[in-house]
C-alpha cells in the first residue's frame, strides 16, 4: 500500500503530464473555452497536490492555504468548463466567493488545526462546485438527446454522461468527506480510511484518468456545436432558422407526449415601422422579439424565424388555456420594451393551432398561418385559435 506522500507525488506528476499532454494536443488545435477550462482543472490539481505534498511544519501557514485554494480553484474550473460547454456566462462572483471563503477559513484555524485548517469549508466549497458541474453536464446531456441525435452522433453524448457521472460522484465524495470530517474528526480511523488524505488521492486520480478520455472528444463536440449554432442559428434574433425550427419541430411533433401546440407569430404593421424610422428600428424590433420569446418558451418548445417578421413556435402542450396564457406574457413583455430612442414595439398577431394526433408539421402550420391571417383581418394584435383538425371556425381573443 502506498504512503500518502508518495500518492501525493505521484498524482502531481501524473497531473502535470496530462496537463502537458491536453495543452499541446487539446488546447492549442482548438483554443476553445471548455479546453481551457479544463486546462485549468489540471493545473489546479497539480499544483494543490503539489503544496500538499510540500508541507512540513515549518511551512504550514503558507502551504495549507495554497493547497486549499488551489482545491477549490480546480473544481470551480471544472464548473467553468461545463457552463463553457452549455455555452454559459461563467460564475465568476460565486467562484471568487467560495475561494475567498475557504482561503480566510484556512488562515483563520491555521494556529489551531495545523495541517487541517479550513479542510471543511474547503471540502463543501469543492462538493459545491462538482455539484454545479454535474448540473450543468446533466442538462447538457438532456440537450444532447432532446434534439433528434445530430450530436449524439458525433459520440458526444457518451463523454458528456461519463464526464457527468464522474463529476457527480466526486460532488458526492466530497459531501461525503465533509460529513465525515464534521461527525467523526480527522484522526477517526473511519474518516482516514474512507476519506483521508490518501484516499482523496486516489479520487483525483481517477478525475485525471476522465479527463484524459473526454478531453479530446468534448473538444471536439465542442467545435461541432459552435459550428452547427452559427449555422443553424438566425443571426438577429437569436432563434432557430427555418430550416432548423423544422426539423427541431418535426422531431418534437414525433415525440410528442401529452399533446403540442403550434403558434404562428407576425409583427403588426413591420413595414410601417421600417418605412417610419428605418430597417435598424425594425431589426431592433426582431431582436426583441426574439429576446422575448426566448425567455418565455420552456425547455423542451421550440421557437425559431420563418423570415422577415414571421415567426414560429412549437409548445409541448395542447391546453388552450396554457397556451394563450403563455402568448398573452409575450405580448404584455414584448410590449413594455422602449428601444433606445424612445420607439415603441409592434403588435403581434398570433395564429394558434394543436396539433392533430396524426397531423404532420406542414399541415398544423398551415391552420396556424391561416389562424394569424384572420387575426390581422379581426383588428391585429390578439389571439386566434384555430379549430381543432378536420373541424371548422376558429376562436379569438383581442388584446
Amino acid at each position: 500500500m502506498l504512503d500518502v506522500m508518495t500518492l501525493n507525488v505521484a498524482l502531481t506528476m501524473v497531473s502535470m503530464t496530462v496537463l502537458v499532454l491536453s495543452f499541446f494536443s487539446v488546447y492549442l488545435k482548438d483554443r476553445t473555452r471548455y479546453s481551457a477550462w479544463w486546462i485549468g482543472v489540471l493545473l489546479m490539481a497539480a499544483v494543490s497536490n503539489a503544496f500538499t505534498a510540500m508541507v512540513t511544519d515549518a511551512n504550514e501557514p503558507y502551504t495549507i492555504p495554497l493547497a486549499n485554494l488551489c482545491g477549490v480553484l480546480s473544481a470551480a474550473c471544472a464548473w467553468g468548463a461545463s457552463r463553457a460547454l452549455r455555452h454559459l456566462r461563467t460564475g465568476w462572483r460565486l467562484a471568487l466567493l467560495g475561494s475567498a471563503a475557504t482561503l480566510v477559513a484556512t488562515v483563520v484555524e491555521g494556529p489551531s488545526l495545523g495541517y487541517w485548517a479550513g479542510t471543511l469549508v474547503t471540502l463543501l466549497a469543492m462538493s459545491g462546485f462538482f455539484g454545479l458541474a454535474a448540473v450543468d453536464l446533466w442538462q447538457l446531456r438532456r440537450d444532447h438527446s432532446g434534439i433528434g441525435g445530430r450530436h449524439t452522433a458525433s459520440g458526444g453524448a457518451t463523454a458528456v454522461t461519463g464526464l457527468a457521472v464522474a463529476v457527480s460522484a466526486l460532488a458526492s465524495y466530497y459531501g461525503l468527506r465533509a460529513v465525515l470530517y464534521a461527525a467523526l474528526g480527522p484522526e477517526h480511523p473511519v474518516f482516514d480510511a474512507i476519506a483521508g488524505v490518501g484516499a482523496n488521492a486516489l479520487a483525483l486520480l481517477v478525475l485525471l484518468v476522465v479527463v484524459t478520455f473526454t478531453m479530446t472528444e468534448l473538444s471536439q463536440v465542442e467545435r461541432v456545436i459552435d459550428l452547427q449554432i452559427r449555422a443553424t442559428l438566425d443571426s438577429l434574433t437569436g432563434l432557430w432558422n427555418r430550416d432548423e425550427f423544422e426539423r427541431r419541430a418535426r422531431a418534437r411533433l414525433a415525440r410528442r407526449h401529452g399533446g403540442a401546440t403550434v403558434v404562428v407569430a407576425d409583427l403588426d404593421r413591420f413595414k410601417c415601422l421600417n418605412d417610419t424610422h428605418g430597417h435598424a428600428a425594425g431589426d431592433r424590433a426582431l431582436a426583441a422579439f426574439g429576446r422575448t420569446v426566448r425567455s418565455a418558451i420552456a425547455a423542451r418548445d421550440v421557437a425559431g424565424r420563418l423570415g422577415g417578421e414571421e415567426f414560429a413556435l412549437v409548445l409541448t402542450t395542447d391546453d388552450a388555456d396554457a397556451v394563450r396564457s403563455r402568448l398573452d406574457a409575450i405580448r404584455e413583455a414584448y410590449a413594455g420594451i422602449r428601444s433606445a430612442d424612445g420607439t415603441t414595439m409592434p403588435t403581434v398577431s398570433f395564429g394558434v393551432a394543436a396539433a392533430g394526433e396524426d397531423e404532420d408539421l406542414e399541415a398544423v402550420l398551415r391552420r396556424a398561418d391561416a389562424a394569424m391571417y384572420r387575426a390581422k383581418r379581426e383588428g391585429r394584435d390578439r389571439i386566434v385559435v384555430a379549430a381543432p383538425s378536420g373541424a371548422t371556425g376558429a376562436s379569438s381573443q383581442a388584446a
